[in-house]
């Protein structure tokens, strides 16, 4: 399964502005709850309508709901985005997340967990791609192939299964597989009716296995 994930190149479907870690957070609440296409045009959205954080930090909330109405859930994602900007504000004088680059993981997941609307997946996510942090953060995607594959149980929570995935993969794997295992989930691996024929992971997934002798 290592090869199989760390070997291709996967990419995301979006560029985040550089040197700015803060709106790697921004784009990670947008991120909750709704597909990746209706969270990356609003992300788009509000880049253009405030092309700074300190822009999107003093702007009417209002605004900001507008900007980003197409991901989903605007009211709520709004006054979210707007709360962890004003927490951010009043710990650190500004809206920079640079203090993190200086602490070690477990302490930079407790900062931006404690923040309002931010969760521990959130959080994995800043680190892996606002500051090239080695950890593999667990959506929903990811979880579910884990489970199927069998690399976790299925009682298994999202942030046991992120314990458990960092235990089995090496720092350098953990970007490419988490990038993998949710390009995957996204097209193939869907909760209902996933595409076995063509999922690069079948022949070693405990889902399908069991899906073929039930048929048989």
């Amino acid at each position: 399964m290592v090869s199989r994930l760390s070997a291709r190149e996967y990419t995301r479907e979006i560029e985040i502005p550089e040197g700015e870690p803060t709106w790697e957070l921004v784009h990670a609440i947008l991120s909750q709850n709704t597909s990746s296409k209706n969270y990356n045009f609003a992300f788009k959205r509000l880049t253009e309508r405030f092309p700074s954080i300190e822009e999107l930090a003093l702007a009417p909330l209002e605004q900001i709901e507008e900007a980003i109405r197409p991901g989903g859930l605007s009211k709520k994602k709004s006054t979210v985005i707007k709360g962890v900007l004003e927490d951010i504000r009043k710990r650190t004088g500004g809206y920079s997340l640079d203090l993190l680059a200086d602490i070690n993981v477990d302490e930079a997941r407790k900062f931006l967990t404690s923040l309002p609307g931010v969760g521990a997946k959130t959080a994995s996510v800043v680190l892996l791609f606002g500051f090239g942090r080695d950890v593999l953060p667990v959506d929903t995607h990811v979880l579910r192939i884990a489970k199927r594959v069998g690399l976790v149980d299925q009682k298994t929570d999202a942030v046991r299964a992120e314990s458990i995935l960092e235990e089995i993969f090496e720092p350098p794997q953990r970007k490419s597989v988490h990038l993998g295992l949710v390009r995957i989930g996204r097209e193939i691996c869907y909760p209902r009716k996933p595409l076995h024929e063509i999922c690069p992971l079948a022949e070693i997934c405990d889902f399908f296995q069991s899906e073929n002798s039930i048929a048989v």
